[in-house]
């Protein structure tokens, strides 16, 4: 008895320490509790992927310790994260962020998940009003120069590709309203299945304001992040599957 529950006591530990294991490969994406990162009034460029700058609109700034934006112009401001993975068990992605939305505003984010590389010529405008952006800038090429990434693009929601329509938004807030919002997204059946954090080459987050509305009010948002994540029945597995081993060992 004493060595069965040695036994059991082991397969615990073991079971522990891979679910353990798991929870450490998780990876960020994006992480800017805007404490140090900036904020740039200008077309994007490939050089500004991986500034921990956003950069858009004038009408956005960070201070105070959070993004913001007066809400009077509207238009749009984007930060782009490259990814390099092999992890192909990262299958979702984990989204949240404090915001605060002035009354008579609205709030829209998008995310876009790249699998190719950004074009030496890449320059995607920021004027929209609104509440969209230039998304075909970022995934296409206009003007006939002016390409965005090659490959396929997947949207963070629903994994269709990202378009200039606010019906392809992630989430968007009403003004009058403050909060953290926290979601998790299932990117495991996106290009037809088994896609993972492996495939993806750059990950690209954008917040937009619709300014057409009278009243606009005032936007901030703090404590951003993005981050890939396995599936949360994999730690479990790998806890009963230590378990399980040392169990038919011991019967052995």
């Amino acid at each position: 008895m004493k060595t069965k529950i040695t036994s059991l006591i082991t397969a615990g530990i073991l079971g522990t320490s891979l679910a353990s294991q798991a929870a450490v490969t998780a990876l960020t994406l994006i992480d800017d509790d805007f404490s140090s990162s900036t904020a740039e009034n200008s077309r994007f460029n490939k050089p500004d992927i991986d500034t921990d700058t956003w950069v858009g609109s004038g009408g956005w700034s960070v201070s105070g310790g959070a993004l913001t934006s007066a809400a009077t112009t509207g238009q749009s401001t984007h930060l782009i994260n490259s990814v390099s993975s092999t992890a192909t068990y990262l299958d979702k992605v984990t989204l949240s962020f404090d915001y605060s939305v002035g009354a008579g505003s609205t709030l829209y984010f998008y995310s876009t998940l790249f699998t190719g590389e950004a074009a030496a010529s890449m320059d995607a405008r920021n004027s929209k009003t609104d509440g969209t952006y230039w998304a075909n800038d970022f995934n296409s090429v206009w003007s006939g120069t002016k390409f965005g990434f090659a490959g396929p693009e997947y949207n963070l929601s629903g994994g269709g590709v990202g378009g200039s329509n606010t019906a392809n938004a992630v989430t968007s807030f009403v003004g009058g309203t403050s909060g953290t919002f926290s979601q998790t997204y299932d990117i495991s059946g996106f290009g037809g299945g088994d896609f993972s954090i492996a495939d993806v080459s750059n990950v690209l987050a954008v917040f937009t304001v619709n300014a057409d509305a009278a009243g606009d009010g005032a936007i901030s948002i703090d404590n951003f992040n993005m981050t890939a994540v396995p599936e949360p029945s994999s730690s479990a597995l790998l806890g009963l599957g230590g378990l399980a081993l040392m169990l038919r060992r011991k019967r052995s």
